[in-house]
């Protein structure tokens, strides 16, 4: 959960270990231990992490378990001139605690030798479940590629191994020390007296904001958003991860789906099956790269006050929707405070099996990243859960209690403004609806708010941001961001008790997590309504910022049908298209907003601090520019990457975003 770039202010939460007791409670040598050395700007800070637990085994006797054990043996396949006598140890540490914008952050694994010996020790990332007294070599975890090494040691002294590159933040680690040389390296376990077990110190440094900052106000902390009884939730469509498979994003699935002549050519008609798609990164060599995808996303989500994901599961040939269990490990690794609620995929049909659904849920039974009530009854949230009768997902519960998992419902309606749905009363912990990505039906959803409050129940508000198919040629007019934020004031205005957004990640129809063609935008104003919705108070706005909206062509901007031969992209319901250019700004004092298309000038004065919206019409042919004036002079300038054209080859009909307080932060 730390970033290597940015600071944050000097605040340091003191680290707990899973020790089965409190900090308080714990014996000296088992406490973490840290220290600070200040400067006038910065303070360095070093936290030691004993060991949770370690343990080695043998190859050469692969039953036996060595959980008493004062040491660790590390040796190759030919330990002691033997064959197939390897040794290699566990360790595992639990990191909390360290903020979670730290920079410089270094994590170092030590460890004392028992011997001096020249040999080499190497660690690598653990995969699956061990225990310090159960585990043997027979059922030894999978390990990963190596990430650190150290040669030679001293009887007595501690050597280290840099394992930065694998601590993404507050978390559980485990590792596995391996070694090649025919010598064993022995080192002492945490069993040892004179606490000379293997420890993680991480050391990391904090300071005062940088003065240019990304945001237009100042952001609570994570502890302080999560302190409100408010929650946000984004639904994770698992079709779209951030990388299908972990290829050069200028050649992945990705890339295909937004070529034309991509998949075979299958969407060439409407000029391929995305128009965007997520952030790009580099090509993972790690074997567990889906599970470090997901820590990014989790990164990104908490970073905009969300405090988990509704993930839509079930088990599939289909790969993409079977990594449930990666995404839980990847919320308990970077911060065990962000949950995962399930929405199970289910039948649909009169009279269907409840048996397949029941066994996707046990999949994960226990897992402590998914979200649960007070009562300990993990939550349930089927999208469009109404297609089965309250009896049928009474049946479903039934059946877990059975297999000792407690559940409460959460129904997510297709659309429901408030009326009727009665006789899910007595079955459900609340209600949700799903949406529908115009802003002249986000009221409705106030109402929804109020009538389920009504009935004693919870609601959880959709936030939607627009609703676009290439796929289908279909697209509902969104108004720029007027849906984003009419969603967020029902939510705020009808004392939601949750929110979701509709959705993370779902490219083929409505998605708001940071992407190739809108980068960071939705996040950053997000972050301005989740800040909001859980302190109840709009934040003050300290620096300006300015965020544009707008499509790339006029929805009747003449197309090359000799291309696009699928026909054009349609309304199914609503208005029609609105054709505008929108102004979003932040803005800490009264000043002038401008927006130039070519010769085509329009301003706006505004005469109060806030967020303010400023429209005009498209005009193709140009690039829009933005600025803000005060007292005769441009304090800040933004031009738009995406130009307006007057003709276009394929429609796109997606809202391009940009902008932000004009800074990197």
């Amino acid at each position: 959960m730390f970033s290597r770039h940015r600071r944050v202010g000097p605040t340091l939460i003191a680290v707990v270990l899973s020790l089965g007791m409190t900090a308080a409670a714990a014996p000296a040598s088992a406490r973490p231990s840290s220290t600070r050395t200040s400067s006038t700007a910065l303070s360095a800070e070093r936290v030691t992490i004993p060991a949770t637990a370690d343990v080695f085994v043998s190859q050469a006797e692969p039953a036996k378990s060595f959980g008493t054990a004062t040491w660790m043996s590390v040796c190759g396949a030919a330990c002691g001139g033997k064959t197939s006598a390897q040794r290699l140890a566990l360790t595992r540490f639990k990191v909390s605690g360290i903020p979670g914008d730290a920079t410089n952050v270094k994590a170092t694994i030590e460890v004392t030798s028992a011997r001096t010996t020249g040999t080499k020790v190497s660690a690598r990332p653990v995969t699956g479940d061990w225990t310090e007294t159960g585990t043997v070599w027979n059922d030894r975890p999978e390990t990963g590629a190596v990430i650190a090494s150290h040669s030679g040691f001293t009887a007595g002294e501690k050597a280290e191994l840099d394992v930065s590159s694998a601590v993404t933040g507050n978390g559980t680690y485990s590792f596995a020390l391996t070694g090649t040389d025919e010598t064993t390296t022995v080192l002492f376990s945490s069993r040892e007296t004179g606490d000379r077990g293997p420890k993680l110190t991480v050391t990391y440094t904090t300071g005062t904001p940088a003065p240019c900052a990304a945001l237009p106000f100042d952001k609570p902390s994570v502890a302080a958003l999560r302190a409100s009884a408010k929650k946000a939730f984004a639904f994770y469509f698992p079709p779209f991860p951030v990388s299908i498979d972990n290829k050069d994003p200028a050649k992945d699935q990705y890339a295909s789906w937004l070529d034309p002549d991509g998949s075979g050519g299958a969407y060439k008609d409407r000029g391929g099956y995305l128009r965007d798609r997520p952030v790009t990164r580099s090509v993972r060599p790690e074997s567990h790269w889906r599970r470090l995808d997901f820590e990014m996303e989790v990164r990104q989500a908490i970073k905009q006050g969300l405090d988990g994901f509704i993930y839509e599961h079930h088990t599939s040939s289909d790969q993409r929707w079977n990594h449930l269990p990666e995404l839980l490990d990847a919320a308990r690794n970077v911060d065990p405070g962000f949950k995962i609620m399930l929405s199970p995929d289910f039948p649909t049909e009169s009279g269907a099996s409840v048996s397949k659904v029941v066994s996707d849920i046990l999949l994960v039974k226990g897992h402590p990243s998914l979200f649960t009530l007070p009562d300990g009854s993990v939550l349930l949230t089927p999208y469009h859960g109404d297609r089965q009768p309250p009896s049928w997902w009474q049946q479903v519960r039934d059946e877990l209690a059975a297999k000792g998992m407690k559940t409460s419902l959460m129904m997510s309606f297709n659309y429901w403004s408030g009326s009727g749905k009665t006789e899910w009363d007595d079955h459900v912990h609340g209600y949700s609806s799903w949406g529908a990505n115009r802003p002249e039906v986000t009221d409705a959803f106030r109402r929804a708010s109020e009538a389920t409050h009504a009935r004693g129940l919870k609601y959880m508000a959709p936030i939607g941001f627009e609703d676009t198919r290439a796929k289908e040629l279909h697209y509902w007019e969104a108004q720029n961001s007027s849906t984003l934020r009419g969603s967020w004031k029902a939510a705020i205005d009808g004392k939601a008790d949750w929110v979701q957004l509709v959705t993370w990640n779902d490219y083929g129809e409505s998605q708001q997590a940071p992407s190739k063609v809108r980068g960071e935008v939705l996040a950053e104003v997000n972050t301005y309504y989740t800040t909001w919705f859980k302190t109840g108070e709009a934040p003050e706005i300290v620096r300006d910022g300015l965020y544009y909206f707008h499509r790339s062509h006029k929805a009747n901007a003449p197309y090359d049908t000799s291309k696009q031969t699928a026909g054009k992209f349609t309304i199914p319901a609503g208005p029609g298209p609105v054709d505008d250019v929108e102004l979003l700004a932040f803005v800490k004092e009264p000043g002038t907003l401008v927006i130039k298309q070519g010769s085509d000038v329009k301003t706006k004065e505004v005469t109060s601090t806030g967020v303010v919206s400023f429209k005009a019409p498209m005009v193709p042919g140009t690039t829009p520019v933005f600025e803000l004036r005060r007292d005769g002079e441009t304090v800040q300038t933004l031009t738009s990457k995406t130009p307006i054209r007057a003709s276009v080859t394929y429609q796109d009909m997606i809202y391009h975003a940009g902008g932000g307080t004009g800074c990197s932060g």
